[in-house]
C-alpha cells in the first residue's frame, strides 16, 4: 500500500494504518506516518511500526520510554526486538531506581506496573537481563509497601494489571509477580529465548518460577504429555504454582441461545488482560488469548476432595463480576465449557460442586456455586 491509496480521514484510515504493522515491508511508509500524521492516526502508527523490526525506528522507541507513561500504551503489545532492545535498558534503571527508594518508603505502583506491561512477550537479550534482575530481587520486590491511590485506601490489595489482581498481597504472593509476568509474556508470545529463560530460573531459584515453565508445557507440548509430567505434583507443595498457571486459563463457551456477536470461537484458551487505566487521564488495556488444550485427567484430579482445604489461586485472570477472589473453585469452573459431554466428568463435578456449596458460605452476590449449580445440577 502507498500513502494515496489510504482512506483520506476517520476511523477507516486509522485501521488501515493498523494494518500496515503486518508486513515488514511497510516500515518505511509507517515511519513517514509517524511524522506526519496527528492523533490517533499517529498512534495508529506508532502502534504498527512498533510491530517491525525496522531500524531506523529506534530512536523513537529510545525516546517513547522516557515519555508520558513509558511509551505503554504504543509498545506494551509489542513483541520486536527493535522495540525491546532499545526500552530495555530503561526499564531496567527504572525498576532499580524503585526498588531502592521501596527499600525505604512507600511504592508508588503505577510507575512499576508501565514497567511490567512494557516487558510483556519482549525476548530480545537485554530484555531476558531485566527478567534476571527481577528474579535476583524478587525479595526485594515481595517486601515492598505501595503508597495509597485514592482515599481510605488500606494498601493490602496488589496489581500488576486491571485484569491480574490480588487482595491481600502478602510477601509470598507478591514475590511471584516478575514469574507471573514472565507467564503472561509466553502466552504473547512464546518465543524460545522466554521459553528457555524460563527453564533456567526455574533451575536456578524454584518456587514461583514453575509457573511459566508449566505454561510453557501447556503452549507447546502435547496435552497428554503435560498431564503425565506435572499432575503428580498435585497435593504437593509445588500444586499451587500449577493452581496459578491453570487461573490464566478459561473456557469461552457461549448459551446455545446466543444470538449476539461472538468475540471468537468456543474452546479453552490462555487468557490474560494486560494494562491498566486512569479515569481520564491514559487507558492501556488490551486482551490477549492463545487457544490450548488440557487433557480432561485434569479436571477429574481438580474434582477430588470436595470436603478438603484448597488452596488459594491468586493472580488469576477475572473477566466477569461475582466472582470469589484467590477462589480454587473459581479456578475449576473457568476451565470447563458450558456443556460437558461425558457423563462421568459431569457426575464428578455435579457430586463436586454440590458439596462445595454446601460447606462454603458465600454472599448472595458471588455465583460461583449458583453457576455450577446451573450448569452441572441436572442429569
Amino acid at each position: 500500500m502507498t500513502m494515496e491509496q489510504l482512506p483520506p480521514k476517520g476511523v477507516k484510515r486509522e485501521q488501515a494504518i493498523l494494518e500496515l504493522g503486518k508486513a515488514e515491508a511497510n516500515g518505511e511508509l509507517l515511519l513517514q506516518l509517524v511524522n506526519m500524521e496527528k492523533g490517533k492516526c499517529k498512534t495508529a502508527a506508532q502502534k504498527a511500526l512498533a510491530q517491525l523490526e525496522y531500524a531506523p525506528a529506534a530512536p523513537l522507541w529510545a525516546k517513547l520510554v522516557k515519555g508520558k507513561w513509558m511509551g505503554s500504551h504504543i509498545m506494551a503489545d509489542a513483541c520486536s526486538d527493535c522495540v525491546s532492545e532499545q526500552i530495555a535498558p530503561a526499564i531496567l534503571k527504572t525498576l532499580s531506581r524503585l526498588l531502592d527508594e521501596g527499600d525505604t518508603k512507600p511504592l508508588e505502583i503505577e510507575q512499576l506496573n508501565f514497567c511490567l506491561h512494557l516487558m510483556m512477550g519482549k525476548a530480545s537479550l537485554k530484555m531476558l537481563e531485566v527478567y534476571r534482575f527481577l528474579a535476583e530481587n524478587a525479595q526485594r520486590l515481595a517486601r515492598l509497601k505501595r503508597a495509597p491511590v485514592y482515599p481510605d485506601d488500606d494498601c493490602t490489595s496488589w496489581w500488576i494489571t486491571d485484569g491480574l489482581r490480588i487482595w491481600d498481597a502478602t510477601p509470598r504472593e507478591k514475590e511471584k509477580i516478575p514469574a507471573v509476568v514472565l507467564t503472561a509474556s509466553l502466552i504473547r508470545n512464546p518465543d524460545e529465548r522466554l521459553q528457555a529463560l524460563a527453564d533456567e530460573l526455574n533451575e536456578r531459584c524454584g518456587g514461583s518460577w514453575l509457573i511459566p515453565v508449566f505454561m510453557k508445557a501447556i503452549l507447546t507440548q502435547p496435552k497428554e504429555q503435560v498431564y503425565e509430567t506435572y499432575s503428580p505434583l498435585l497435593g504437593t507443595p509445588k500444586a499451587s504454582y500449577l493452581l496459578n498457571a491453570l487461573g490464566l486459563l478459561d473456557y469461552r463457551s457461549y448459551p446455545e441461545d446466543w444470538a449476539f456477536e461472538r468475540s471468537g470461537p468456543d474452546g479453552l484458551r490462555a487468557l490474560i488482560f494486560w494494562g491498566d487505566y486512569s479515569y481520564g487521564t491514559y487507558d492501556t488495556r488490551f486482551t490477549i488469548e492463545r487457544y490450548v488444550e488440557l487433557d480432561e485427567r485434569w479436571l477429574f484430579a481438580l474434582a477430588k476432595d470436595p470436603e478438603g482445604k484448597k488452596p488459594a489461586v491468586t493472580w488469576q485472570t477475572y473477566n466477569r463480576g461475582g466472582v470469589l477472589y484467590g477462589s480454587y473453585d473459581e479456578m475449576l469452573i473457568s476451565l470447563l465449557p458450558r456443556k460437558v459431554e461425558n457423563p462421568e466428568l459431569r457426575r464428578a463435578l455435579r457430586d463436586y460442586f454440590r458439596i462445595r456449596s454446601e460447606k462454603v458460605s458465600v454472599e448472595e452476590s458471588i455465583t460461583v456455586y449458583k453457576d455450577a449449580a446451573e450448569r452441572f445440577g441436572g442429569e
